[in-house]
């Protein structure tokens, strides 16, 4: 096994990919050894019994590659797993990615633009998001207190780097922030610490020349940066991110909860097929696999799916069909968290608030060179905020963050003209599913995940004043 002085697993393609060793957790110290238990297996750590294992047992720096490895498989369930599809999975029906086409009446509820705070998905939503920054957040804690170079170690660069991708999501996707049982604050304060904990990455990356974490984490600041509105910062840490990096969680086929889970259920369709691609703005923009004639841009594949007979296969509600999401086509596909191709969209984006057209237009057209895409143009800003709109939206498409952009352009008085679009949402009362209304993306109330009633009941200082 590896141990503490060594090197994280990393898998590359000039993509950098993080090792999660998943398990459900159940607890702090259990989980942080849950989700690494296959890497203390063979490891010696003086326990007696190892069914019976205390958080004292783990003060050893063998023990750190689990403690840190087991935060990174607990936010692999946050995002995919937990909740129909985890966080990625809720934000793609609020945002308008996906249409609910099952019998689960939470999802229904999201794809309608009105989550609630009090299914079971909900409960999972915040809970395992939350306990997900909570073990990255404290895997930092250990890491440097174990190991012998705390100052350059990768796997102190590594708890930090998931540190900030965890609380970044949730900045992205929540309607408000609440840290280890305080109050309530805005969700910004998310993305406020992300940043600061990106920050600290890219510094022990550098001091271990840990070249991929480093990357990882300046994309991430500059993510964060875009979420805050704090353009100088996100600009000047994107220009150090070549175009060409990837930086993806890994899933595997280990076990269940290590699985791409936005595959489970958005490509093989567990659970009675409760996702689709129908009645979304990728089914116009995306390539239609099954007829790859038509055109269509293949970041954003889909495919109809059939029946035996030859008919179109009708998702778990008995009405809508089945077009299946083609990016993950496997349950050990990884998902990516940074990308050079998002961080020239981020300097397009910064110029056109400055109004320079054609640098924007130049950046956005870099990336589409980089998949072998046509060019396109814009010679105004009504032409110019549609087209960048669209290529992120196709260029992240379930990858999390379309929600995070959908509230932010919402938000800015500049960029709110563009920011609506339609998607499939309610149900047209007997009449077939090509009759079902469409909603406005901005319309969905609220316009981001909320705060479980878990912790709201649980947490006494939001009994005065609880989040929505």
């Amino acid at each position: 096994m590896r141990t503490g002085r060594g090197d994280p697993i990393m898998h590359k393609e000039r993509t950098t990919r993080n090792r999660a060793e998943a398990g459900r957790v159940h607890g702090r110290s259990l989980a942080l050894l849950a989700a690494g238990g296959l890497l203390l297996a063979g490891c010696d750590l003086g326990v007696s019994n190892p069914a019976l294992i205390e958080e004292t047992d783990l003060e050893t720096e063998q023990a750190v590659p689990a403690i840190v490895n087991g935060a990174l498989g607990t936010f692999g369930m946050a995002t995919t797993i937990m909740g129909g599809g985890g966080t990625y999975s809720a934000s793609a029906l609020l945002s308008g990615e996906l249409v609910h086409s099952g019998s689960w009446v939470p999802p229904r509820e999201i794809s309608e633009g009105t989550p609630n705070n009090e299914s079971p998905e909900n409960q999972s939503h915040w809970g395992f998001s939350s306990q997900a920054r909570w073990q990255a957040e404290d895997a930092i804690e250990k890491a440097q207190r174990l190991v012998s170079d705390p100052a350059s170690s990768s796997w102190v660069a590594l708890a930090q780097l998931y540190a900030g991708f965890s609380n970044r999501i949730m900045g992205e996707m929540f309607c408000d922030a609440v840290i280890d049982g305080g109050a309530a604050e805005p969700h910004t304060a998310f993305s406020e610490r992300a940043v600061g904990f990106f920050q600290d990455a890219v510094q022990t990356a550098q001091a271990g020349g840990h070249s991929d974490t480093r990357l990882a984490a300046l994309a991430g600041q500059a993510q964060a940066n875009l979420m805050l509105g704090q353009w100088d910062q996100a600009v000047a840490a994107a220009q150090q991110v070549p175009t060409d990096f990837v930086f993806s969680h890994v899933h595997s086929e280990n076990s269940g909860n290590e699985h791409n889970g936005v595959h489970n259920w958005a490509y093989r369709g567990d659970n009675g097929f409760q996702l689709t691609v129908w009645g979304t703005r990728w089914a116009e923009w995306g390539l239609n696999t099954a007829d790859p004639e038509a055109g269509g841009d293949p970041r954003a594949s889909f495919r109809p799916l059939l029946t035996s007979g030859g008919d179109p296969l009708i998702g778990g509600d008995n009405r809508r069909p089945v077009w299946r999401v083609e990016k993950y086509p496997a349950r050990n596909t990884g998902i990516p968290l940074a990308k050079g191709t998002e961080m020239r969209l981020i300097e397009a984006e910064a110029l056109l608030r400055q109004n320079q057209i054609g640098a924007a237009v130049d950046l956005i057209n870099e990336v589409r060179a980089h998949h072998g895409l046509d060019a396109v143009d814009a010679a105004t800003a009504a032409e110019a905020w549609p087209l960048l709109m669209q290529e992120r939206g196709i260029e992240l498409w379930m990858e999390g963050r379309r929600l995070g952009d959908v509230r932010r352009w919402a938000a800015d008085g500049t960029t709110e003209p563009f920011a609506g679009y339609e998607v499939v949402g309610a149900v047209a009362g007997g009449q077939p599913a090509s009759a079902d209304p469409t909603r406005n993306v901005l319309d969905a109330d609220p316009l981001c995940l909320r705060v479980s009633t878990n912790e709201i009941f649980s947490n006494p200082n939001l009994a005065a004043n609880p989040p929505r």
